[in-house]
């Protein structure tokens, strides 16, 4: 659950498509940068009236950006202080910078895909990074890098399935001259990671689909037509749960920070940023002030090579295969996950293994019974060993 992965709007369009457990149901990472395309599942928080003209013939980006600049603004709510400077580069130089970031990427794609092994979400022999390579192969269009403060694009042709990203992506350098990103991203654990990504991905996705939706029909079409295809089938159902995350509960966030006290509230999100993925879930959680609950760190049993929080959405990615067994409901799953309260693991190596063992609490008495049932019945099924609220598991 790595920060900042350049991940492009056909791709993520695809993995919100596919990330729903069996029979449709589904338990309720600042990328530079991921991009989603408009799903029906995400509403823009401003609706404009899609024009009826045929599509523009595309220009430049360098053309369109002042354009997106002032779109972005009238929308978010915010000038931009500097103006962003614009990277276009061809796609050999392209292909090469998003190598040059995976790269950047390889120790935290590592330990991501051990603690991975270790809750049984991958098998051993499955290569993490390779499968996300699989992904994002060919298919990024463009990344705002807060490290360079510069939008870079492949290639300057302003197509609609072009000029959609430009609008996410110069959302990011908006957020970035207002609250400074990078400040924000410093020492965060896995949860905190993923919680702050879904804000500000959920924040770049409501531009985004606000301009997407005063786009032309022939235009909106234009962007249908590039979102086909499907996932290579090499790729780890939890990998595709894992990039959807911020792009699927960010938006919903978003909406709910505006419903309650307008962009102020968007505004003090960033200034104070959610600290669990629990608080984005459910968004009445962090606007009525809760905080995860402190969990000592358990003891491992061999050298560590990770520690920290793995939150709720952790919690989901694990019990997620427990969807239709017999015994278990949606109502249990539910409950036990709506219920954490906090948790801390420790993660260690064991001769060829990887081993993880989490502690939990949860909000409530009702909520600490459904969580140890559910990770009982986990337990049960991946060869793992329970003792109350604490899970212990190698592989």
């Amino acid at each position: 659950m790595t920060i900042f992965r350049p991940l492009s709007a056909i791709v993520v369009a695809l993995l919100l498509a596919a990330c729903a457990p069996p029979g449709g149901k589904q338990l309720t990472s600042l990328l530079p940068h991921r991009r989603v395309a408009a799903s029906p599942s995400v509403r823009p928080s401003i609706t404009i009236s899609p024009s009826s003209a045929p599509a523009r013939p595309p220009g430049s980006i360098e053309a369109f950006v002042p354009e997106a600049e002032r779109f972005v603004e009238a929308h978010r709510g915010l000038s931009f202080m500097l103006p962003v400077k614009v990277n276009h580069l061809s796609d050999a130089a392209f292909a090469q910078r998003i190598a040059e970031l995976q790269a950047k990427d390889h120790a935290d794609l590592d330990r991501e895909a051990k603690l991975l092994r270790a809750l049984d979400l991958v098998q051993p022999g499955v290569d993490v990074e390779k499968a996300e390579e699989a992904l994002l192969s060919g298919a990024v269009i463009g990344y705002y890098d807060p490290a360079t403060k510069e939008l870079v694009v492949r290639g300057d042709t302003a197509s609609a399935a072009v000029r959609h990203v430009v609008v996410h992506e110069l959302t990011h350098a908006l957020q970035d001259q207002w609250f400074d990103l990078q400040a924000h991203q410093k020492n965060l654990t896995e949860d905190q990671g993923e919680a702050y990504s879904a804000l500000v991905e959920g924040d770049a996705v409501s531009v985004e689909n606000a301009y997407i939706a005063s786009l032309s029909p022939a235009e909106k079409s234009e962007i249908d037509s590039q979102s086909g295809g499907g996932v290579p089938a090499d790729v780890p159902p939890v990998l595709i749960r894992i990039l959807s995350f911020p792009y699927s509960v960010g938006p919903r966030f978003v909406v709910a920070l505006r419903g309650s006290q307008g962009q102020s509230a968007l505004d003090q999100a960033f200034r104070t940023p959610p600290q669990a993925s629990a608080l984005v879930i459910h968004p009445d959680r962090f606007l009525g002030g809760e905080a995860p609950k402190p969990v000592g760190e358990p003891g491992a049993d061999g050298p560590i090579f990770d520690k920290g929080v793995w939150g709720e959405f952790g919690l989901n990615l694990m019990l997620n295969d427990l969807y239709g067994n017999p015994g278990v409901s949606p109502g249990d799953l539910q409950a036990a996950t709506s219920g954490w309260g906090g948790d801390s693991y420790v993660a260690w190596t064991s001769g060829a293994q990887y081993c993880m063992r989490l502690s939990y609490a949860s909000r409530d008495d009702q909520g600490a019974a459904s969580l140890q049932r559910m990770l009982a019945t986990w337990a049960r099924k991946h060869g793992a060993q329970t003792d109350g609220l604490s899970l212990t598991r190698c592989g």
